[in-house]
């Protein structure tokens, strides 16, 4: 059977939060389910079900926990925002073979207000008595908080799709040291399994400085990741393909998938990394991997590419490209690049997979 990802959205949203991530780990092997919380199913702009106000966290978790009781093994998680301390809970349970949080809620004892987030939850947090209520953000606030780096009509497309929270999850987060059920705690003494903490550092609603926090919860589990160009949306933001690789190529090392591996050698880096940042993805259906001789050619869906490093996460490449994708907005075809080998993976076909980023000739 395929490893599982199981993919837990945050608040306000709903599985579709993850059709991008759901299509590219599926084109991977992956199987991914991506569950609605309890009552978040309802149309936008709805009235909200009465009892989703008092929902708590262990609701939700519990919920989540009985879906994955389903399976024969504990499958990979995946969470964002509140998904990603749904995560950790679970995770802490022992539901988990690893675990990925995006932009991750920070579990209790962990200060998580900061001015933005305040900011962020103004309108909710100055109603009386929120803590029983579903609550929902303003635009301004979903852009402020969330949605910054979207195109305006991008954000206005996303606003329609939210859906109420509990307010009461939203306290048992923010105000954990005021909630006497402790839902929002973790004993990371129970979290064993690896986990990967991925954040942008313009995220104004789960900030950075909060999230360093978590990883050095699961210090002894984790691997931290900041992103530049990044902010809360991490999820859909223009180049959220990087992140997905990135998480991919940890999942590859951390379960262990087997890797292309030729002949070891050290190369002496001479070139720099151009502006240009987007993620080719060379694929081969049909043909496998082949070697022309002692040149260590090899040809991989129109690319040629040579090497005398192990081709695996972080090595170097020279790239020729022979064909390109319609609208590819990057190196051009019949010239000499270089490339970092981003992820690469054989599949049951004995073709592969490959992600790179390219360089150009240059000072180091």
């Amino acid at each position: 059977m395929n490893e599982v990802i199981i993919m837990i959205h945050g608040m306000w949203c709903g599985a579709w939060v993850w059709d991008n991530y759901k299509a590219f780990f599926e084109d991977k092997g992956y199987l991914c389910v991506t569950p609605t919380l309890r009552y978040h199913e309802s149309t936008p702009n709805a009235v909200p079900d009465h009892r989703l106000g008092k929902v708590s966290l262990l609701d939700y978790a519990d919920d989540l926990e009985k879906l994955i009781r389903r399976f024969d093994s504990p499958p990979i998680l995946m969470g964002h925002s509140l998904g990603g301390l749904l995560a950790q809970i679970l995770a802490s349970r022992g539901l988990a073979k690893a675990v990925i949080l995006l932009s991750p809620a920070s579990p209790r004892g962990i200060m998580g207000l900061r001015p933005s987030v305040v900011k962020s939850f103004w309108s909710t947090l100055t109603k009386w008595q929120f803590w029983k209520k579903p609550m929902n953000q303003t635009f301004n606030e979903v852009s402020y908080s969330m949605l910054e780096l979207l195109p305006p009509q991008d954000r206005q497309k996303i606003f329609k799709k939210l859906v109420h929270e509990s307010g009461r999850v939203a306290f048992e987060i923010g105000f954990w040291y005021l909630d006497l059920k402790q839902a929002a705690k973790v004993d990371e003494s129970q979290v064993t399994c690896p986990v990967l903490i991925m954040v942008g550092t313009k995220d104004k609603i789960t900030p950075a400085s909060v999230t360093r926090n978590i990883a050095e919860k699961y210090k002894s589990v984790a691997t931290f990741k900041e992103f530049e160009k990044h902010a809360h949306w991490i999820v859909g933001e223009s180049g959220w393909e990087i992140i997905a690789m990135d998480a991919s190529a940890w999942l590859d090392k951390v379960l262990n998938i087997e890797q292309i591996l030729v002949m070891p050698h050290v190369e002496q880096r001479n070139y720099k990394r151009i502006s240009f940042q987007t993620p080719v993805i060379f694929s081969n259906n049909q043909l496998g991997i082949h070697s022309q001789g002692e040149s260590r050619n090899y040809s991989l869906s129109g690319v040629q590419f040579m090497t005398e490093t192990a081709l695996k996460q972080g090595a170097d490449i020279d790239l020729k490209l022979i064909e390109i994708a319609p609208g590819f907005n990057g190196p051009q075809p019949n010239a000499g690049h270089k490339a970092e080998v981003i992820w690469c993976k054989r599949k049951k076909d004995t073709s592969y997979d490959i992600g790179a980023r390219f360089y150009e000739l240059g000072r180091s």
